[in-house]
């Protein structure tokens, strides 16, 4: 023989049951299993969880507010409409940071367009968030320069 070690012709790869799959996205997490994505309401292919019927309330709460702010007229008026723009920013402000989770889980299942477009939707709520919190400030700030007139 010329230096070589004999070639060993066992498999050296122990067979897998179904047990024991591999999971598909390569990061070490396991994937879910078929069963665990049908659990829960659903509205189409969104499923309904505790912490998105409450911003959806909080959402339709703070929209509701707010155009009662606007319609009124009294001497209330603006810091009503500083409070709803307010609740709104911190809705939309829980809403981005849920869809930065989402994006993240997205990506470590190699769900790469999923992750991309959630994260533009995701961008554009942190948008909103900030011009919503924006808007509350700049009511307060009006309010507290007509308090003395």
């Amino acid at each position: 023989m010329s230096g070589r070690t004999p070639v060993d012709r066992r498999s050296q790869v122990s067979p897998r049951g179904a047990q024991q799959r591999r999971p598909v996205s390569g990061y070490g997490a396991p994937d879910a299993p078929a069963t665990d994505r049908g659990r829960g309401p659903r509205i189409g292919r969104i499923r309904l969880s505790p912490v998105r019927v409450m911003l959806l309330i909080a959402l339709l709460g703070g929209l509701g507010f707010l155009a009662y702010a606007v319609l009124v007229r009294d001497q209330l008026q603006v810091p009503l409409m500083a409070s709803g723009f307010a609740v709104i920013g911190l809705v939309f402000a829980a809403m981005a940071v849920l869809a930065l989770a989402a994006v993240v889980r997205a990506g470590r299942a190699g769900r790469d367009g999923t992750a991309v477009m959630t994260a533009l939707i995701g961008g554009l709520i942190a948008v909103a968030a900030l011009m919503s919190l924006a808007g509350a400030v700049i009511m307060s700030l009006i309010w507290s320069g007509t308090r003395g007139a």
